[in-house]
C-alpha cells in the first residue's frame, strides 16, 4: 500500500498503479500476435525482449484512475484496432461523407469522438511529464510540457478549458491491417511547436503546444478546433515503421524508403 498525494487531484490516498498506457493494450497486441504466448515484445536500443512487465508508477488514486477511464480511456479502446479486422471508428468514419482529401482522407469528428480523443492524448503525455517510466530494465524519460503541465493537468481534472495554445492531432491508420503495436510519447519539435507523438494500434496521436500568434493557433489540425478533423492516412504508420526501423538499427540508406508493411496477425 501506497499512501501518498494523487498527482491529479493532490489529495493524500492509497494510490494505484498507474500505467503510462492502458494496461489494456499490453493484452490486445500480446493476444493478437501469438495466442498461445500472449506476452509483448519490447524494443529499444539494443535490445528485444518478451515480458508481461508492463510500465506503471504509484501516481493515481482510485477516483482518479476511474475518471481518467471513463473520460476518454474506455472509448478509445473500444474504438481502437483490436485486431482480426475490428477498427470501429475507422468504419464508423468511413460511413460518412469526408470533406477533403484522396490520399488523406478527413473526417468531422462529432462532439464525443473530439472530446474522448483529446482527453485520451492529453492525458498519456501528461502522465509521460510527471515522471521517469521503468519497464524491463529500461528507463523512459520523462518529457518536459513546461508550463502547459499545470494546465493540462487542470483539464484532465475538470476544472478547466484546453489552453488556446494546445492542439490534438488523430491519425488512423490507412493499413488494411494495421500493426498491434504501440510507443510510449517522444518528443520533438516542429516550429512553431513543441511536439509530443505516440501510437496505439491503428490510431497516432500528436500533442501540440506553444504558437504564441493567432495565425500559428489556427493554422494547425486539431480535432479541439472546427471543423475538428480526423485523418485516415498512412503517415503514422510510417512513421512508426521508422521508429521502429531505427530500434532495430536498421536505418535505410539516405534517399530510399523502406516499403511500408502492414500487420502480421497470425490469427485472422
Amino acid at each position: 500500500m501506497v499512501i501518498r498525494k494523487c498527482r491529479l487531484c493532490r489529495e493524500e490516498a492509497e494510490l494505484q498503479d498507474s500505467h503510462l498506457l492502458p494496461k489494456a493494450l499490453y493484452r490486445m497486441i500480446g493476444r493478437g500476435s501469438d495466442r498461445a504466448h500472449p506476452d509483448t515484445v519490447q524494443l529499444t536500443y539494443g535490445s528485444r525482449k518478451k515480458s508481461s512487465e508492463q510500465a506503471s508508477c504509484h501516481l493515481l488514486c482510485r477516483a482518479c484512475e476511474q475518471h481518467l477511464n471513463g473520460n476518454g480511456e474506455r472509448w478509445v479502446l473500444h474504438r481502437c484496432y483490436r485486431g482480426r479486422g475490428c477498427f470501429r471508428l475507422r468504419s464508423e468514419l468511413r460511413e460518412r461523407a469526408r470533406f477533403s482529401g484522396s490520399e488523406i482522407e478527413a473526417y468531422a469528428a462529432s462532439d464525443e469522438e473530439a472530446s474522448a480523443l483529446a482527453y485520451f492524448c492529453l492525458s498519456v503525455v501528461w502522465r509521460a511529464s510527471l515522471c521517469d517510466w521503468f519497464c524491463r530494465g529500461k528507463k523512459y524519460e520523462q518529457i518536459e510540457l513546461g508550463p502547459y503541465q499545470e494546465a493540462i493537468r487542470t483539464y484532465i481534472k475538470g476544472d478547466a478549458e484546453v489552453p488556446r495554445q494546445v492542439g490534438v492531432m488523430v491519425m488512423l491508420s490507412g493499413l488494411e491491417i494495421p500493426k498491434l503495436e504501440m510507443c510510449f510519447p517522444i518528443s520533438y519539435r516542429d516550429n512553431p511547436y513543441h511536439c509530443y507523438r505516440f501510437h496505439i494500434p491503428g490510431m497516432t496521436f500528436v500533442a501540440t503546444v506553444g504558437g504564441k500568434d493567432s495565425s500559428a493557433v489556427e493554422g494547425r489540425i486539431s480535432v479541439l478546433e472546427p471543423p475538428r478533423p480526423i485523418l485516415i492516412t498512412t503517415l503514422g504508420d510510417r512513421r512508426a515503421q521508422d521508429e521502429m526501423l531505427a530500434l532495430m538499427g536498421r536505418i535505410p540508406p539516405r534517399g530510399f524508403e523502406a516499403p511500408l508493411l502492414e500487420g502480421t496477425e497470425k490469427v485472422w
